[in-house]
């Protein structure tokens, strides 16, 4: 679940913002510690005040911070490049899971990566707002067959990233020749 992270992160100069929705025991978050820099930064959205206190507890490291938050009060000053989410959504109601997605959407930087699994039923999607937004969002599926139970992984990209600075124009002639314009890198 963490490859998309660990590409982001080596092709990144700038520090990254990660947000982890529902780390429960931390499992997800050993991963994600073991794979960002020392100028990125982990939050952690959890809802049970005994996990809260665990993660607390069992991680402590300078650039995460765990809250003890409802996802859909949680407001932090800046988006995110990268979004995990470890939420039973098939459990929840159809209403409260599209108010979740869209509250990520609005968590989640243009460009951003939102990755998330699904237990049962994966090829079914009890919420219409998370089904259009796998089919015109997703960039990577995949089964964890050894998993138990299986899973599948979905891995979205969210909006466009801004594009680069076009390649500068400049003078270039060869020998003997005209001048002309040409684009070099």
């Amino acid at each position: 679940m963490v490859r998309f992270l660990s590409e982001k992160v080596q092709q990144s100069s700038r520090p990254l913002r990660i947000l982890e929705l529902g780390p429960g025991t931390g499992t997800l978050t050993k991963a994600i510690l073991r794979v960002i820099r020392p100028q990125d930064s982990l939050d952690l959205v959890e809802i049970n005040p005994h996990f809260c206190r665990m993660l607390r507890r069992e991680f402590r490291h300078p650039n995460m911070q765990v809250h003890y938050a409802d996802l859909l009060e949680f407001n932090p000053e800046e988006k995110f490049d990268y979004i995990f989410s470890s939420i039973p959504y098939e459990s929840i109601p159809e209403e409260v899971s599209k108010g979740m997605w869209e509250q990520k959407l609005k968590l989640c930087k243009p460009g951003g990566l939102i990755s998330y699994y699904k237990y049962v039923n994966f090829n079914h999607f009890r919420c219409k707002f998370e089904k259009e937004l796998v089919e015109t969002c997703s960039i990577d599926r995949s089964f964890v067959i050894r998993n138990f139970p299986p899973a599948q992984l979905f891995t979205l990209r969210i909006g466009k990233e801004p594009e680069a600075a076009p390649a500068p124009v400049k003078l270039a002639r060869k020998k003997n020749s005209k001048p002309r314009f040409m684009l070099t890198a």
